[in-house]
């Protein structure tokens, strides 16, 4: 099975705050990096090949975010909003958000948009499957 190609084109428009940030370079670092959370050849649990780069292209943007930021107006720092909005401010400015019960395992994911569309997208590789087949016969050990 191939593997998915990093097009940065793509990327950059998919994410163009996050481009302006990395660049083509560090995206593509960001991509290579992507293959350590979804293997990216004939081993990934996601063969459709489509679905696996959109996938890739979420885990490289979480990463950029994670270790980039992304670009903002004047210099200033690009805040980032995951969750739902539970109280806001006016004066000097202040907004709380919360993202609910979140377990140890996706706690990674939720820091950015990108990591929680990835684990809302990828719930799939995370639920048991049955998989048809003719009689399991079971192991004996002599």
């Amino acid at each position: 099975m191939p593997s998915v190609l990093f097009d940065a084109q793509v990327w950059q428009t998919r994410y163009p705050a996050l481009f302006a940030t990395v660049g083509a370079e560090g995206a593509q670092a960001c991509f290579d990096q992507a293959s350590l959370f979804l293997a990216n050849d004939e081993t990934s649990p996601v063969s459709n090949l489509s679905r696996r780069a959109i996938l890739l292209g979420l885990i490289t943007a979480h990463l950029a975010q994670l270790g980039f930021g992304a670009a903002a107006p004047a210099g200033q720092e690009q805040p980032t909003l995951v969750g739902r909005i539970t109280s806001a401010r006016m004066g000097s400015v202040a907004v709380e958000a919360d993202m609910g019960p979140v377990t140890a395992s996706q706690s990674w994911w939720m820091q950015t948009p990108y990591g929680a569309a990835y684990w809302a997208a990828t719930a799939f590789l995370r639920t048991a499957r049955y998989v048809p087949g003719s009689p399991q016969t079971p192991l004996s050990w002599p």
